[in-house]
């Protein structure tokens, strides 16, 4: 059986709470830790560097990628495009995303990545999403590989001068039906390898799995009588899937874990009072505001767009992603548009923050009430056990190892996630 890797997207060497649950997961004896030169823009690997400093006693591999272009890498393409580097092979998505995988840019991510990570070599380093070079519109196959090449080619001189011990490659397409015109076929890609050199380091690939994105399971007909597992166990290749708990479907994300603990003690009638004391204080700051506001002037306060679609959705909301982006993106500018200048003092603020705590927890509550009812359905066709022991998320997890992937890859934010995952490590 493989094991359980601590994926460090969205961690930041910010947050004591990431801090605990990594150094949680080393001393509970986790053996791989995935991040990318992106993730917080440089700040996963920053923490991850630190933590590792400071402990010598733990050793865990790492996996790092390179490839995106955004945060501070954007200052960093303009600098060596006015050198005369990197223009070639250069995606421009807009102005804050962009691609490379040249390898003028891979040369500096490496640079990057092992001083973040305060190592002198790097474990495993991964193309991290080359498909995005399909979005530029004079994309073609033959371009694509070539491209590849070209990156292992120097990603084999790495190896040779002792900056990484092994590569690979990171792609949400490798599970994609080859009639897609951008999937990432592991067949052609191998051969790439074997091109950059007979005795390649190319030794690990990674993709989405989850039980309703099951690609990598998938055989597509006559394009081959093996899935993508089975031929990455002919190229001796590990494994390593990310995305085991977030699905989607039909558009929709299935967070295929509960919270119930979040459910526990938890007041609805509390909240809606919070709601209504915040409802109020933003009708009488209305007043004031509209007198001032020409455009507001005849509005009635509940008929204001952004308060008659946040009065029906506050408590419905279906992830802490959607709060975040209501709350950050629409409830909060407008609140801070009526208070001016001067802005909102602690107390002021207090409310509004209380109501945002209230919406993440309905939010985790609405996501368990949906991974609940999956839960039964996946049961009920075998696709995992019926437990009562123990998470439906480990459940899931463990019917992943079974499968035979190597590595799956769990985010835990949290010490309590990486508690719940201990066995698996």
């Amino acid at each position: 059986m493989g094991n359980v890797g601590f994926g460090a997207y969205r961690i930041s060497k910010r947050s004591i709470e990431h801090r605990m649950a990594l150094h949680n997961a080393l001393e509970l004896g986790c053996k791989i830790i995935d991040t990318s030169a992106n993730y917080t823009n440089g700040e996963s690997e920053e923490l991850i560097g630190a933590i590792l400093f400071e402990n010598k006693k733990y050793n865990p591999e790492i996996v790092t990628k390179g490839g995106y272009i955004q945060g501070v890498n954007i200052e960093l393409i303009n600098r060596l495009n006015s050198e005369g580097k990197c223009k070639d092979d250069l995606v421009i998505i807009n102005d804050d995303l962009m691609h490379s995988i040249h390898p003028d840019f891979l040369a500096t991510q490496i640079d990057l990545s092992l001083g973040r990570l305060q190592k002198s070599k790097l474990d495993t380093y991964l193309l991290h999403n080359p498909e995005y070079y399909f979005k530029s519109p004079e994309s073609n196959s033959e371009e694509y590989y070539s491209r590849i090449r070209k990156a292992f080619e120097f990603l084999e001189d790495q190896v040779q001068a002792g900056r990484i011990a092994r590569y690979g490659i990171s792609s949400n397409t490798f599970v994609q039906s080859p009639l897609q015109s951008d999937t990432t076929l592991l067949e052609e890609v191998y051969k790439q390898a074997l091109a950059a050199s007979s005795n390649h380091h190319f030794q690990v690939i990674q993709f989405p799995f989850n039980l309703i994105e099951i690609g990598a399971l998938e055989k597509f007909g006559e394009y081959g009588d093996k899935n993508l597992l089975e031929t990455a166990h002919d190229f001796k290749l590990r494994t390593l899937i990310n995305r085991p708990l977030n699905a989607f479907s039909n558009n929709q994300l299935v967070r295929l874990a509960t919270y119930e603990s979040f459910a526990l003690n938890f007041n609805q009638d509390e909240a809606q009072e919070v709601f209504n004391k915040c409802m109020l204080i933003l009708e009488n700051k209305w007043k004031e505001f509209s007198l001032l506001d020409d455009q507001a002037q005849d509005e009635n306060f509940y008929s204001v767009s952004i308060i008659k679609q946040f009065t029906e959705i506050w408590k419905s909301l279906p992830t802490p992603d959607s709060v975040e982006q209501i709350y950050y993106g629409y409830m909060f500018p407008f609140i801070a548009r009526m208070w001016g200048e001067g802005g909102l003092s602690a107390q002021e603020s207090k409310p509004f923050y209380q109501l945002f705590e209230f919406s993440l927890i309905f939010s985790r509550i609405n996501m368990t009430k949906k991974a609940l009812e999956f839960q039964v359905q996946a049961s009920n066709v075998g696709l995992v056990p019926i437990s009562n022991q123990q998470a439906f998320a480990i459940d899931v997890i463990e019917t992943y190892l079974n499968y035979g992937f190597d590595t799956v890859l769990v985010g835990m934010k949290k010490p309590e996630y990486v508690n719940q995952l201990k066995h698996l490590f």
